[in-house]
């Protein structure tokens, strides 16, 4: 079908098809007098800002650009966490990137590739190679075993009617009851006995029975205990968003001693503090430490535990070497602003003492 058509397939008469020319002001409803200086100042709707700010910005009313700058300047102040405000960056190419940030990226890279190359010799050296063997493989004998078909040596022949006369059939019933007999009673002798040391280890289990408990055996290679400590780690984020902190606390502590890392321990610590255990959850931010002077996260929450102790000095230490590493981090900022109020008020309450010499 030629192109001109197509346009003869839609129908232009379904209001459905009419390509929508509706603006932005239109569509959120608000009135024209609110775009103005005076209004924009005194505000306090970030809602009604934030719309304001997504016309301003198309250009379909035209362009603003001071408006539009007092307009983001009061949604900073009323809502400064809005999405709107986030500024869209693209990435960043190879050259565009300073030295110092490639050579980064690039020991990184060869870190992680070398990390993969050692796990996969590990694994590799533990697989299992096939081998050759001529011996035959036993194979199991089927014995077959015939209950109550023995032959009688001692049939009467049917032609032998002196020995039927001296056959007598009570006897040779009697004789088969006895044997039943016996044979009931050895099978209920062997069961008792059965029963009886059955009991006797159920009463020796039961005295040395001790509280069930999960051990760690030592792995064959360190890519397979990473491999478990990861999953246990795994398990543990999962108990602790469900806000199951004692079941995360000890998937954290599996995961630890199968192998230390800086997650679980970053991981434990965060429990820790979740369920008020300040003193633990330090002495973990330290182990974190000393793998990774630089980490953030256990300088973060290093400082969230000497905050709780009320050590406010060590944990504003603790929370600039943070910001230090990422000003931008809005967790670190507003922590280091309440540590500070804490340090102020220590020292409003302690006044200086006035010796009063007499001459």
């Amino acid at each position: 079908m030629p192109l001109d058509d197509l346009s003869k397939l839609v129908d232009h008469s379904d209001p459905r098809n009419i390509p929508s020319t509706e603006t932005l002001l239109s569509k959120y409803n608000i009135p024209i007098t609110h775009f103005d200086f005076d209004y924009v100042k005194t505000c306090n709707d970030g809602r009604e800002l934030e719309k304001m700010l997504q016309i301003l910005r198309s250009g379909e009313e035209g362009y603003y650009p001071d408006l539009a700058k007092c307009t983001e300047d009061r949604l900073r102040v009323v809502k400064p966490k809005s999405k709107h405000l986030k500024e869209q960056v693209r990435v960043l190419r190879k050259n565009e990137l300073n030295k110092e940030e490639v050579n980064e990226i690039n020991s990184d890279l060869e870190h992680f590739v070398s990390d993969v190359n050692k796990k996969d010799k590990e694994l590799d050296s533990r697989k299992c190679k096939k081998t050759f063997c001529d011996v035959e493989v036993r194979r199991c004998k089927t014995e077959i075993v015939e209950e109550n078909n023995k032959v009688n040596d001692k049939r009467i022949a049917a032609t032998d009617y002196s020995s039927w006369d001296k056959y007598d059939p009570d006897t040779e019933l009697l004789k088969m009851d006895i044997e039943d007999e016996k044979e009931k009673k050895t099978a209920l002798e062997e069961k008792e006995k059965k029963e009886k040391e059955l009991k006797q280890l159920k009463e020796k289990s039961g005295k040395t029975k001790a509280k069930k408990s999960v051990t760690f055996n030592q792995f064959a290679t360190e890519a397979e205990a990473i491999f478990h400590s990861e999953r246990e780690r795994e398990k543990g984020n999962e108990f602790f968003r469900a806000g199951d902190f004692e079941d995360a606390l000890h998937c954290y502590s599996n995961s630890i001693r199968m192998k230390t890392s800086v997650n679980n321990l970053n991981n434990r610590a965060v429990t820790y503090l979740k369920l008020k255990k300040y003193e633990e959850a330090l002495k973990d931010c330290n182990k974190v430490l000393t793998i990774d002077k630089e980490n953030i996260k256990a300088n973060i929450r290093k400082a969230e535990a000497l905050k709780k102790l009320q050590r406010y000095e060590e944990a504003m230490d603790a929370i600039e070497l943070a910001i230090q590493k990422d000003p931008n981090n809005p967790a670190s900022q507003e922590l280091a602003d309440a540590i500070r109020k804490k340090c102020c008020r220590e020292v409003q309450n302690t006044r200086m003492k006035i010796i009063e010499i007499e001459e």
